[in-house]
């Protein structure tokens, strides 16, 4: 299932908004029962999650649940998200390392009465909080089970990135670079491989802007991208999908340096640039992207 790369968000309550997001061909779907859903709503949304996620498994889509900030029901929360199919827990406001070990925690209880196998349910803490964005690493580190770190990448639009570090957000994103960078670099670090962006902040048929943004996350090094339109589903899968002229490049250099090793060297100039062992391993996961179904 990882990498994943385009999640389109579905209000949980929707209940039928889950086949139409299906047939725009996401990787993952994300649940929300958070700030998409009014309060009336909640406990329909909750209701719904295991129908939903069931029907999104059976589509081979990823299935994420964005819970709400931490509070009394989150228990009740983690229980209605787990079953099988459910990829990922999207921790929202996330603050501190202990609010993840507690996501941990309640994650394994439920997978234990649900029989699935523990640790299969992953976690993305996305920390809209000041203090969360300065602790992203240990925030990373906190348990086994998170798989990146949610970041986002915004339009001149500002949500509650900006807030909380307090940038005012504009088209260009150059006061977002250092954020969005150390979250990456952070995710990585701590051996969460796979950090995510939200895409937003930019009038939604706006497509261009749109993909300008996923462009830009996918450049500072997020393996995905979390968006709020169907629209922008097809322009995510575009943008993370190896071009035809990456996929000849790279086989082409590492059919040039399966001959230099052959012929005993360690280098070779391959279309004017040395190449070396360095970079073998982005020309194998290029291709192995290639070669991916979806």
């Amino acid at each position: 299932m990882w990498p994943i790369r385009s999640a389109l968000f579905v209000p949980a309550h929707r209940r039928d908004w889950v086949g139409k997001a299906i047939r725009v061909g996401p990787h993952a779907a994300v649940l929300d029962i958070e700030d998409s859903v009014p309060p009336q709503f909640k406990s329909q949304a909750m209701d719904h999650l295991h129908s939903e996620i069931h029907e999104l498994r059976d589509a081979g889509v990823g299935a994420f649940v964005r819970i709400q900030p931490l509070f009394e029901g989150t228990p009740a929360e983690i229980k209605a998200a787990v079953t099988d199919g459910l990829t990922a827990i999207v921790m929202p406001k996330v603050a501190t390392p202990d609010e993840v070990r507690q996501v941990h925690d309640l994650l394994s209880h439920a997978e234990g009465r649900a029989g699935l196998p523990l640790g299969t349910v992953g976690i993305l803490p996305l920390p809209e909080t000041a203090q969360g964005m300065y602790d992203a690493y240990h925030l990373a580190k906190a348990s086994s089970r998170v798989r990146g770190i949610h970041g986002a990448i915004s339009g001149p639009v500002s949500g509650d990135f900006a807030r909380a570090f307090g940038f005012r957000a504009t088209s260009g994103g150059e006061e977002q670079l250092y954020l969005a960078s150390k979250l990456v670099l952070d995710s990585r670090a701590a051996g969460a491989m796979y950090p995510l962006a939200g895409i937003f902040g930019t009038a939604q048929d706006d497509l261009p802007a749109v993909e300008a943004l996923i462009r830009k996350a996918r450049d500072i090094g997020y393996s995905g991208v979390a968006v709020m339109h169907p629209s922008h589903v097809p322009i995510a899968n575009a943008v993370y999908r190896p071009t035809a002229e990456e996929v000849a490049y790279f086989t082409g250099l590492l059919e040039a340096f399966d001959a230099a090793e052959k012929a005993g060297l360690g280098a070779v100039s391959y279309k004017g640039a040395m190449v070396d062992y360095a970079m073998l391993p982005l020309a194998k996961e290029v291709l192995a992207e290639a070669a991916r179904n979806r």
